[in-house]
């Protein structure tokens, strides 16, 4: 089988509180080229829509604002992007430099994050909610069938 032609343009989720866009990049695009696009996505009509759904039916913490932060230019906010160990985020981000180019420090389908800057242009934590991919009686299902693995046969009596 012919190994797999690279595509010309990366699809790049953006993901923000509640609130995820795709964007396109082609490999020779900056960063601040996609900061431009994201700014574009935050300044959409769409987002000041009221929501049809009740809170709780989203399944989110309530005590949190799940609104997404106005933001007038590209100073406003910064892209970043997870880091991972072992294929699963930490919790932690490593911020992208605008004249970073996408083929150097992304993957296609690789998450965005948006990290808002406050009043005084310090940057605030990345407030995303990620929902779960199983259900609770899945996710056990799985973690059981985990567990179980090799086991080792019973010593035979002579």
């Amino acid at each position: 089988m012919p190994p797999r032609a690279q595509p010309k343009a990366y699809v790049l989720p953006l993901k923000t509180h509640k609130l995820t866009v795709l964007l396109t990049a082609s490999l020779n695009d900056t960063i601040g080229t996609i900061k431009k696009d994201a700014l574009t996505a935050l300044k959409a009509p769409v987002l000041n829509a009221p929501n049809p759904y009740p809170e709780s039916v989203m399944d989110v913490d309530e005590t949190q604002d799940w609104t997404v932060p106005t933001v007038t230019s590209v100073k406003d906010f910064e892209l970043c992007r997870a880091i991972k160990e072992r294929g699963r985020p930490t919790g932690q981000y490593v911020l992208l430099e605008g004249d970073m180019q996408v083929r150097n420090c992304l993957t296609n389908w690789e998450v965005l994050y948006v990290q808002f800057k406050d009043n005084n242009g310090e940057l605030l934590p990345v407030q995303v909610s990620t929902p779960a991919l199983l259900d609770e009686e899945d996710e056990e299902a799985e973690l059981a069938a985990a567990r179980k693995g090799k086991r080792k046969a019973p010593p035979e009596d002579e």
